[in-house]
C-alpha cells in the first residue's frame, strides 16, 4: 500500500478542516450526553475514538487505490456485506428489541451501516456501465440494480431497522435521478413505489413502528407511550432559547427525559446547551461540509467518480436532514444517526468511509 505524494497535495484540506470541526463538536457533545450514564463521561468517548482511530486508518487505506478500481470490487464489497446483516439475523445480538449487530472481542458492529457507502460504489459502478453519452437510462438499465437496492433494505426492516432502510433506499432513488432516467422510468417507479406502501406498512413494519409514525400527527394522543420522545425533544431544544442553559448545563437529559440522547436524539443535548445561535452555526458547518461534497462532485470530469461523491453527500445530507427533523417532530422517529455527531462506532466508521472516497475521488480528479 503506497499513496504517491504528490497526490496528497491535491487533498481538500477545506473538506477535511470542516469534517474536523463537526468531529470535536461532536465529541464535545458527546461528554456532555454521557454524563447522565451510568459508565460514566468517559467511557462512551472512548469508544467513539477508537472508532474514529478505525475510520482514519480506512480512510488512509482507501487513498492509497485509485476509487476506479476498488469501484470494480463494489460486487464482491456487497455480497461481503450482505452475508454478514443475514449473518446478524440468525446470529446477531438483540438490543432494545432489534437484533443489528454482530459481537466480536467485546465490540459490537452494525454491518447495515456499512450497507451504505457499499450501495453507493455499487449503484456507481452498474449505472455507470450501463450509461449511454446524452442519453436517460430507461427502465431496462435499472431494473437489476433496483434489485440490488431491495434485497438489503428487505433483510434490514427485518432486523427491524426502518431508519437505514430509508436511508439506503432514499440516497439510492437520488442517484438513479443524479444519473438521469426517462420519463417512463419515473413513472413506473412512482406507480410501483406507490402502491408498495400499504405492502410495507401490513407486511414489513412492527407495530410499534407504525405507532411512531402516528404519532407524529398528534403526539399528544399517548403522551407517556409513543408520542413521548417527540414531546421530550420539543422541550429539551425548546428550552434552550436563544443562547442555550450553557455546556454541561443541559437538564433534560441530565433527568433522563430524553432516549437514547447520545444517539439518535444527540441533538437535544447539543440544543438544550447552546440554543438557536450554536445550532446555527452547528447548520451552518453542515451545511458547508455538504456544499463541499457537491462541488466535488460537480468538478470531477469522471462520471463514475462523479455519481459515487455525489451518492455519498446524499447519504449525509439525508441523515443530516431526517434526525433534526425528528428531534423537532417534524419527522418520525425511524433511528437514524446524525453524521459526526451521534454516538455509535459503526455510522460513524461507515461516515468516514464515504469521507475517504470524497478524498479519493477529489485528488484524483486531474488524472482525466
Amino acid at each position: 500500500m503506497h499513496i504517491d505524494k504528490r497526490r496528497l497535495y491535491h487533498l481538500d484540506w477545506f473538506l477535511i478542516l470542516n469534517g474536523a470541526a463537526l468531529l470535536a463538536v461532536g465529541m464535545v457533545n458527546l461528554i456532555s450526553a454521557s454524563t447522565s450514564i451510568e459508565s460514566g463521561p468517559y467511557n462512551l468517548l472512548v469508544k467513539q475514538m477508537l472508532a474514529l482511530v478505525a475510520g482514519i486508518g480506512v480512510i488512509i487505506f482507501i487513498l492509497a487505490y485509485d476509487y476506479r478500481l476498488v469501484a470494480g470490487y463494489s460486487r464482491h464489497f456487497y455480497v461481503a456485506t450482505l452475508a454478514f446483516i443475514i449473518v446478524v439475523l440468525v446470529l446477531g445480538t438483540i438490543a432494545g428489541g432489534a437484533k443489528r449487530w454482530i459481537t466480536v472481542a467485546g465490540f459490537a458492529f452494525q454491518p447495515s451501516e456499512l450497507m451504505k457507502p457499499v450501495m453507493v460504489l455499487l449503484l456507481a459502478n452498474m449505472l455507470n456501465q450501463r450509461k449511454r453519452e446524452n442519453e436517460p437510462l430507461n427502465l431496462k438499465d435499472i431494473l437489476l440494480p433496483l434489485v440490488f437496492v431491495l434485497i438489503p433494505c428487505i433483510l434490514i426492516l427485518k432486523q427491524p431497522d426502518l431508519g437505514t432502510a430509508v436511508v439506503i433506499l432514499l440516497s439510492s432513488l437520488c442517484m438513479f435521478w443524479f444519473i438521469g432516467l426517462t420519463k417512463p422510468t419515473y413513472v413506473f417507479l412512482a406507480l410501483i413505489g406507490l402502491p408498495s406502501m400499504p405492502v410495507l406498512w401490513k407486511f414489513l413494519m412492527k407495530p410499534y413502528q407504525k405507532m411512531r409514525i402516528l404519532s407524529l400527527f398528534n403526539p399528544e394522543a399517548d403522551p407517556a407511550g409513543y408520542g413521548y420522545h417527540s414531546i421530550q425533544a420539543k422541550i429539551a431544544v425548546g428550552s434552550g432559547g436563544l443562547f442555550g442553559k450553557g455546556y454541561l448545563n443541559g437538564t433534560q437529559h441530565k433527568l433522563h427525559f430524553i432516549p437514547e440522547h447520545h444517539t439518535d436524539f444527540i441533538f437535544t443535548v447539543f440544543g438544550e446547551e447552546w440554543g438557536f445561535i450554536g445550532s446555527v452555526v452547528l447548520f451552518l458547518l453542515f451545511a458547508s461540509f455538504i456544499y463541499r461534497c457537491l462541488k466535488i462532485s460537480e468538478s470531477t470530469s469522471d462520471r463514475l467518480g462523479s455519481m459515487i461523491t455525489f451518492g455519498i453527500t446524499s447519504i449525509i445530507f439525508i441523515q443530516f436532514t431526517i434526525n433534526i427533523l425528528m428531534a423537532i417532530n417534524l419527522a418520525p422517529v425511524v433511528g437514524i444517526p446524525l453524521p459526526f455527531i451521534s454516538y455509535g462506532g459503526s455510522s460513524l466508521i461507515s461516515t468516514l468511509i464515504g469521507i475517504g472516497f470524497l478524498l479519493n475521488v477529489n485528488m484524483r480528479r486531474y488524472m482525466f
